[in-house]
């Protein structure tokens, strides 16, 4: 089964919604204004259930000059257009601009039917066939079949069901994507059942049960409850279909006209770059800076475009430029857009999105319009995949999960995979085990020299350490790097590759510059051993790092190095470090011994008086001792409101007992 939606188009009052009527007995001017005018005004939805067994999607849009963004809202999903032109008027201004935003759109394939045939003779259909036929071969309509038909007889109703069987025979199924993306193009409510809402669905799958999101800015989160494809309950609908989703958590008034729904939070943009082509219908050139009005399916906002490789712009030329929002979007490369003057009553264009989230180009240089022109080439299919690809790495200092790739190209995640197996040039690849990372070649180098340059300047500050950096560090240093879901995987696959390339080494669990080696000269290693000295000196009292560094200065010893000097005897074992307090290893190890010892024959511990009196020394100094050994996992302290603090020892206390006491 093809997932197909047929768009209608044409001048208002020439029979379009008489015409789906008669083809598929629904009537799609369901508001009592549209009665009241005989005008479409809103979208009309219906379904077509063909001789063959498929069954497609129909847009019924409306003609009226007042509602072209409401028209270009429906078009934006249509996969053909069934071109309705009246035989009694021939083609009228509305028809030729629906004709162009239909080119502007990309869709090309199309049936022209030619309506109201009860109401003139056949030399007058011949006349309209001939006029039609020569105007269309201007446009991306060129050689669209012409199918005379009457609403009111049903008179070429079946030949037009049969050019429409056949065309869509020839129509490819869209573009693959992994993303569900679907513009809202109608919201109501069903009693019992609450918010429902209707579109094409642009891209991806959704099935019932599933959560997705409504974009931009609200960004909540929603479940289906149930989707309808052409008024049947269906589990899952795909790009290509027309859909009715009964939302769980959505209230009208969160919505607004242009939001989309999604199964993934997307990034939102006030800015593209794009292409544009104008129709020639241009009175006067459009400037360097012009105002204008940008809709892209049912999104509709101001806006101000930038030529980027033009000065002027006329009537039938085109040119790379830069459009500024004056709200946010959900937009991606390829999308396609229509541009109508700022009154919004003079369709002046369209074109696509070559880059959806762009930096602000201030200055024209050629190198960006060599760049942006490149870009465009491989949106339309005339570059390579892996030209997008490593365009959209540039774009960040960033490594990027093949998911967020995927989802920033709109793309399959199969397709990319195909392509990093094929070991392009341009980007640098990791696999780890729960993550594949790609990112820009330049700036894995730059993320290299980084590493470099942090390890550096550690061992400068600390020469006296054999040791280097954690990983962790080394991460904090890489400012952004953490906040990423894929930053330190992508950080630890970084390391190990630059130690295979011997540029760093491990040393324990740090990284250290490959060949590091620490400096110890005999000044730094006298001063080293005078601040051990003085540690040892404390004996039953806690060392004071003020009193210490007051001592130091009276033997020219900088405070900084202090500092340095007790991380080092730290990690040579010499002395141990709880919090911001010290104390020598020999002391602690001493202490230990005499407590594990008394509480290994103790059954149910000591108390604190107990402890006091095994140790001596001042209150601060048991206490520092406690925490170490807490620490260490050796004791235990029992409290209770009305329970007499005790010292326990544990099984790891018991098991030192046995090993080495």
């Amino acid at each position: 089964m093809k997932h197909i939606i047929i768009g209608t188009a044409g001048h208002v009052d020439h029979g379009k919604t008489a015409l789906i009527k008669a083809l598929t007995s629904f009537d799609c001017d369901t508001h009592k204004e549209e009665k009241q005018r005989g005008i479409t005004i809103n979208l009309g939805f219906a379904h077509l259930n063909l001789p063959n067994g498929e069954s497609v999607g129909i847009i019924d849009v409306p003609g009226h000059k007042d509602f072209i963004n409401t028209m270009v809202g429906g078009a934006c999903g249509i996969d053909f257009v069934l071109l309705v032109i009246a035989a009694d008027s021939g083609i009228m201004p509305q028809t030729i601009e629906h004709i162009n935003i239909i080119s502007a759109l990309g869709i090309s394939k199309g049936i022209v039917a030619l309506t109201k045939i009860d109401l003139v003779d056949d030399e007058l259909i011949e006349i309209a066939k001939s006029e039609i036929s020569d105007y269309l071969s201007k446009t991306s309509l060129k050689g669209a079949p012409i199918v005379g038909v009457s609403a009111i007889t049903g008179q070429g109703k079946d030949e037009l069901l049969s050019l429409i069987e056949q065309l869509i025979s020839t129509i490819e199924e869209k573009e693959r994507s992994d993303l569900f993306r679907m513009y809202i193009d109608r919201i109501f409510t069903v009693k019992g059942f609450g918010s429902v809402v209707t579109g094409s669905v642009m891209g991806g799958s959704i099935e019932t049960g599933k959560d997705v999101f409504l974009l931009p800015i609200v960004n909540q989160k929603l479940r289906v409850r149930s989707i309808e494809r052409h008024g049947q309950p269906v589990e899952r609908v795909i790009a290509g279909d027309r859909a009715a989703i009964n939302l769980i958590g959505l209230k009208n008034e969160d919505f607004e006209r242009g939001m989309i729904i999604s199964d993934k939070q997307l990034k939102e943009t006030l800015m593209v770059d794009a292409a544009v082509s104008l129709f020639g219908n241009l009175n006067n050139s459009l400037s360097l800076w012009s105002n204008i009005t940008f809709l892209s399916g049912t999104f509709e906002c101001q806006a101000r475009m930038h030529l980027i490789n033009k000065d002027s712009l006329q009537s039938n030329d085109d040119a790379i430029v830069q459009i500024h929002l004056s709200k946010p979007a959900i937009l991606f490369g390829k999308d396609k857009f229509i541009v109508r003057n700022s009154s919004g009553d003079l369709t002046l264009g369209g074109g696509y999105i070559i880059d959806a989230s762009p930096l602000h180009h201030r200055k024209r240089t050629p190198k960006l319009v060599e760049y942006l022109t490149h870009l465009s080439d491989s949106i339309l299919g005339e570059g390579s995949l892996a030209d997008i690809v490593k365009i959209e790495l540039k774009k960040e200092f960033r490594p990027f999960s093949t998911d967020e790739v995927a989802d920033l190209l709109n793309i399959q995640l199969v397709d990319l995979q195909n392509l990093i197996n094929q070991n392009p040039e341009g980007f640098k690849h990791y696999r780890t085990s729960d993550a594949e990372i790609l990112i820009d070649e330049n700036h894995n180098k730059l993320f290299k020299e980084k590493v470099l340059k942090i390890l550096k300047e550690h061992h400068g500050k600390n020469p006296i350490f054999p040791s280097g950096m954690e990983t962790n560090e080394i991460l904090g240093k890489l400012i952004g790097l953490s906040k990423l879901k894929v930053g330190k995987s992508f950080l630890e696959m970084l390391l190990k590759e630059m130690k295979f390339d011997k540029a760093i080494d491990e040393y324990r669990n740090t990284w250290i510059i490959y060949g590091h080696q620490q400096k110890i000269d005999q000044q730094t290693s006298s001063e080293i051993q005078w601040l051990e000295n003085e540690i040892l000196k404390y004996d039953t009292e806690k060392p004071v790092l003020g009193e210490i560094e007051e001592r130091a200065a009276a033997q020219r010893i900088q405070k900084h190095k202090i500092k340095m000097y007790l991380a080092y005897l730290a990690s040579t074992g010499k002395i141990r470090i709880f919090q911001d307090d010290f104390m020598h290893t020999q002391i602690v190890d001493k202490y230990k011994q005499i407590l594990l010892k008394k509480l290994s024959s103790s059954e149910n511990g000591i108390d604190i008086q107990n402890y006091k009196d095994l140790t001596g020394g001042t209150k601060r100094f048991r206490a520092l001792l406690l925490d170490l050994f807490e620490a260490d996992k050796v004791v235990s302290i029992k409290k209770g409101s009305e329970v007499e603090t005790r010292i326990l020892i544990t099984q790891n206390g018991r098991k030192l007992v046995a090993e080495k006491f």
